[in-house]
């Protein structure tokens, strides 16, 4: 076992004890995976940021908010709380950037938006993911309607807001794309993994289910053979009378 399958066990070793549904232990693995690239792809936000107080305190929060759903994973064995713990910190992220930006967005604020809808069915079900998806698109509307009526609903001046997506800025928008086709590749392949057990599971019912109906048969023929025949009791009837 390498060094990246012994963390992963460390953490989620606990929830797959828990449950023989390989569907759920897929997402044991999705969610570990996924917040491990996304703590890291995190970090050269603090350094471009490092000059801006209140972004700069948004990007640690984020880190620590993910490092403590692999706290949560270990603690309660459960990857349901896990992933409830990991969409409400996305969502009070996602919400923080949206409000310090009067409701723009830009670029990364789309793809991160794409990036918590996908969480949601990925991660959880359908409903959850439709749920979120409808929840961004309001944020979507609101935000238009604040820009174009002169920030009629809420305005945070422009030094606290997120910096234009230019120079170092630009390269950031990168971050929400690779997450998004990470997740998927993850899910893809962890998914692929859960029908090859499934199948190799199939097989194994299949091969008992034959072992104990050639056994039934065996014992039939065996009990056959030494019983007399129907027609040797009814001669034997028919004498005795």
């Amino acid at each position: 076992m390498n060094a990246f399958k012994k963390i992963q066990h460390y953490f989620i070793g606990g929830a797959f004890a828990k449950t023989d549904d390989v569907f759920e232990q897929v997402k044991a693995e999705v969610l570990f995976n996924f917040t491990g690239f996304f703590l890291l792809t995190n970090l050269p936000y603090l350094f471009v940021a490092a000059n801006r107080t209140i972004h700069l305190s948004m990007g640690i929060s984020t880190i620590i908010a993910l490092a403590l759903v692999l706290v949560v994973i270990k603690r309660t064995d459960n990857i349901k709380w896990a992933t409830y713990f990991f969409l409400i910190n996305f969502f009070i992220q996602d919400c923080g950037h949206y409000a310090i930006n009067n409701g723009r967005m830009q670029e990364q604020g789309i793809l991160f938006g794409l990036l918590f809808a996908l969480c949601g069915f990925l991660l959880l079900d359908r409903k959850w993911g439709m749920a979120i998806g409808f929840f961004i698109l309001a944020m979507y509307i609101t935000g238009l309607y604040n820009i174009n009526n002169d920030f009629a609903l809420w305005h945070v001046p422009p030094e606290i807001s997120d910096p234009p997506e230019t120079g170092n800025f630009k390269y950031l928008g990168l971050i929400p794309m690779l997450l998004n086709m990470y997740l998927i590749s993850e899910f893809v392949k962890a998914r692929t993994k859960a029908e090859k057990q499934l199948a190799q599971q199939k097989r194994m019912i299949e091969e008992k289910q034959k072992e104990i109906l050639d056994s039934i048969h065996y014992a039939k023929r065996i009990q056959k053979s030494l019983l007399p025949s129907e027609k040797y009791i009814i001669r034997i009837l028919q004498e005795l009378k």
